[in-house]
């Protein structure tokens, strides 16, 4: 029973590592308090092993993705995406200043998993992947954002039958490149590429102690070409607010109104 189970767990985790989005689809720039943003996510992904032993290989599938995203705040962004993804609960936290019109940091965790189980037998399989992206944007004239994304996921997959389980922990690190061409005031189109590469990983069962191993040989890469509908956050005006205007939380500019944003 516990070959079966565990050999449905390493079935599961190629599966599941390969469709998590290692592509955020999503500008560094928060919304702003009270908006909304509808995505949909169509891509590829591909998935490479190249090994000493066994030469290399590699196979592409398709992955799309819905998403959802609110402003809550003019710095803090609330997400759900779900499809190829499994489901996935995002956030974004914007380090900058909202009015900035040059640039914007942000941080943007998710988490996305799936659990199933029978009563029957006793058994499980869980997935979790959580990961931490630092986005970097970089805004035009025009409203659009390059954003660049380096990444470190964290990835755990668990079964259990019976008395006896086993779990994998794996460590990711990736980047992805994108750039969200503010086509109208309501619909962005966003090309991005995302690789990730497993760097560390740890296996734990209840018959044998941990191990460690690194050196995978393989990862993961994907396109997606988001289309986002949604206002956002209207452009602002570059030659009204500048870098000490920001320290210093004023704005002396005519068109834009007390938080940075055109009327």
């Amino acid at each position: 029973m516990m070959r079966r189970v565990v050999a449905g767990a390493a079935l599961f985790m190629a599966f599941g590592t390969g469709c998590v989005s290692v592509s955020q689809v999503q500008t560094a720039d928060t919304l702003g308090s009270g908006k909304f943003q509808f995505g949909i996510e169509p891509g590829v992904g591909g998935a490479a092993v190249i090994s000493d032993d066994v030469g290399g290989g590699s196979i592409y599938y398709p992955h799309v993705d819905l998403s959802a995203r609110y402003g809550v705040s003019d710095s803090v962004d609330l997400g759900v995406r779900f499809g190829s993804s499994l489901v996935e609960l995002q956030s974004k936290f914007l380090l900058t200043d909202p009015r900035d019109p040059g640039k914007a940091i942000s941080l943007a965790p998710s988490v996305s998993g799936v659990f199933l189980g029978s009563g029957d037998s006793d058994s499980s399989i869980s997935y979790v992947n959580v990961a931490l992206p630092l986005l970097v944007g970089f805004k035009t004239s025009g409203g659009s954002e390059f954003v660049l994304g380096p990444r470190v996921t964290g990835t755990r997959l668990s079964g259990s039958a019976l008395e006896e389980g086993a779990a994998v922990n794996i460590l990711s690190v990736g980047a992805s490149v994108g750039y969200a061409l503010r086509v109208t005031e309501g619909f962005r189109l966003m090309p991005e590429v995302g690789v990730s590469v497993p760097v560390l990983g740890e296996v734990n069962t209840s018959q044998s102690d941990s191990e460690v191993a690194s050196g995978f040989g393989g990862g993961f890469v994907q396109f997606k070409l988001g289309f986002l509908f949604g206002g956002g956050r209207p452009i602002n005006s570059s030659a009204s607010i500048d870098s000490e205007d920001i320290d210093h939380g004023t704005d002396d500019s005519g068109d834009a109104d007390k938080d940075g944003y055109e009327n």
